[in-house]
């Protein structure tokens, strides 16, 4: 049988920046084949081309963006080059990276009827499809709501039902589950296993989370530089830790451990999930638990390091409070209240990750911070000055905010002008101005883009630079709102050392995020929200430990702790070099 889909020296690059430039090419030389039915995940870098390639499959590149193309993508016998758009989205669905490009209905039920009606559908079947898509993605009880008084999340998910809903013969998803929290995330992995099954639909899906895909996809294509990297099954892509850790990427944490049980002990694991059949050392096939407790069994009686002698990450307990919530209260209309007698204390020079399932307040409670927000009850204190009343440009030479989508606050015509905006703002003079801008555009890798249009560049970069914008400022606090959406592993831990040097030099960090995996790797402690309330507030090696506070709050702890969890052991580590340090050893 032909392949559904063949991708043929495909090479691409984008409208010049300024006129007469030279092209950047994109896509340099792309040869793919996915056969009908094939769920294919698609990694790679911050800016690897993952979108432009997604946006070929449906015709959107070229004729959408113009630009320079070669080769050729056939897509169910159509050359998307030959055919219009409208033509090919009868077999192509696509699900945008940010949901608010493609979200314009009053209402969600009326967002997700929209592809329908476009497609003729009788009544009845139009509304058994609203219910069955949303149900898919946990918000059949939102379809009255406006998706603009949603979470990033919950856009998300309504987005995801608006394409599920059409079923088309071929999905295309681009990084579908970056603002979701743990549990949304693999309920739409599972979401779309259903689609293979029921429809036998043609899966290709851009992400960054490993794990979900070692455990559903078919294959695994890896993109760098233009070029495919890597490409076979999770279990052959995953076991090349080095070219990944080179590329940027991070594997599952389980493969990332056999890769360090392998170079202690000569052994040759290569399991990359928790759950499925995995390949025992001689070949047989056993479930992954049984599988690794048997090697385990061998490694704990050595047990010698006891948990007392684990790195932890210090929390400055110093005199001064940086932020003071006191029984907040707050609700967008006055009978749904969001916020629900909130109160907390936050150091100054702490980092602090604020966590919770889609839609528990997390956003909104931030918010109330800097004074985009204001509570109908209760008070916030910043270093012990009530903040109400204040004006939110007085509050911003104090606190920075990065919103969830950096579209949000991107307008400057060149990513040197953006990242000058704020410090301009303050009142420093120009030559203040000039070498602070130039130190971030360094901090953050962004020299190469100095002189480029912001909006233009790729969704990690605009993510990088609507951080760098607001460090710029150098705010007491720093709020980010999911800041590393987007970014690759390289450009994460980038990220991350330069907010740890900032909190070494005093700001507070308050971070926004559904990366657990981020979480047990950088911050110390969590601050969970649920339903408008603060569920829990303590160290992050403490709350991952307490089962059932995480699943009453929908948060999965990182793949190593799950791990640590279903072999029994009783030592509360966080990550894979602390495994190996307490379990590893020889």
């Amino acid at each position: 049988m032909p392949p559904l889909i063949t991708i043929d020296n495909l090479t691409y690059a984008y409208p010049p920046a300024q006129p007469g430039a030279e092209p950047e090419w994109i896509l340099n030389g792309i040869d793919l084949e996915i056969a009908a039915g094939e769920f294919v995940a698609v990694m790679g870098p911050t800016g690897g081309g993952k979108t432009t390639l997604c946006l070929a499959l449906n015709g959107i590149v070229p004729h959408s963006t113009g630009g320079i193309i070669g080769g050729d993508v056939i897509v169910d016998g159509l050359n998307t080059k030959r055919q219009p758009v409208a033509e090919v989205a009868r077999r192509v669905g696509l699900v945008f990276q940010e949901p608010e490009t493609q979200l314009f209905n009053m209402t969600v039920e009326m967002e997700v009827a929209f592809g329908l009606e476009n497609l003729g559908l009788p009544r009845t079947e139009m509304n058994e499809r609203i219910e069955w898509a949303l149900s898919l993605v946990r918000m059949q009880g939102w379809r009255q709501r406006s998706p603009f008084q949603l979470s990033g999340g919950q856009k998300q998910r309504v987005a995801i039902a608006a394409m599920l809903a059409m079923q088309p013969k071929i999905l295309v998803l681009d990084e579908p589950t970056a603002n979701l929290d743990p549990v949304g995330k693999r309920e739409v992995f599972a979401a779309v296993q259903t689609l293979r099954q029921q429809l036998a639909m043609t899966i290709i899906m851009v992400s960054h989370e490993s794990e979900q895909i070692a455990e559903f996809a078919d294959r695994v294509v890896v993109l760098h530089e233009g070029k495919i990297a890597l490409s076979g099954s999770p279990t052959a892509v995953f076991s090349q830790i080095t070219t990944l850790q080179q590329i940027g990427l991070a594997a599952p944490q389980v493969s990332e451990l056999a890769y360090h049980l392998n170079r202690q002990h000569g052994t040759a694991y290569d399991f990359v999930r928790l759950g499925d059949g995995e390949r025992g050392e001689r070949g047989e096939g056993r479930g992954a638990d049984e599988y690794l407790i048997s090697i385990f069994q061998s490694l704990i009686p050595n047990l010698q390091s006891p948990i007392t002698q684990l790195p932890d990450y210090p929390i400055t307990q110093l005199p001064q409070s940086a932020i003071t919530i006191q029984d907040l209260h707050f609700g967008y209309e006055a009978t749904t209240p969001v916020l629900n007698g909130v109160s907390l204390t936050i150091g100054a020079g702490e980092m602090v990750a604020l966590i919770g399932q889609n839609g528990s307040g997390k956003t909104t409670l931030a918010k109330q911070m800097n004074g985009l927000l204001r509570p109908s009850r209760g008070a916030i204190h910043l270093f012990k000055q009530n903040i109400a009343g204040k004006p939110v440009g007085d509050l911003a030479r104090s606190v920075g905010y990065v919103f969830q989508n950096p579209d949000h606050q991107i307008f400057s015509p060149s990513v040197w002008e953006e990242i000058a905006v704020g410090p301009r703002n303050l009142g420093w003079d120009e030559e203040e101005v000039r070498r602070c801008v130039e130190e971030v555009l360094g901090q953050f890798g962004l020299l190469p883009y100095a002189e480029r249009q912001p909006t233009l560049l790729s969704f990690g970069w605009r993510r990088m630079v609507s951080v760098a914008a607001v460090v710029a400022m150098k705010t007491a606090v720093l709020i980010l709102d999911e800041p590393t959406t987007g970014l690759d592993w390289r450009s994460t831990q980038e990220l991350m050392a330069i907010l740890h040097n900032l909190r070494e030099k005093g700001r507070t960090i308050l971070i926004i995020t559904h990366d657990m995996r981020l979480v047990a790797d950088h911050i110390p402690r969590c601050l969970v929200m649920q339903n408008g309330r603060l569920l829990a507030d303590g160290p992050t090696r403490a709350l991952f430990q307490e089962t059932g506070l995480l699943q009453q709050a929908q948060i999965e702890p990182p793949q190593i702790i799950r791990l640590a969890h279903r072999l029994g052991l009783t030592e509360p580590i966080l990550t894979v070099a602390e495994f190996c340090e307490v379990y590893g050893q020889s």
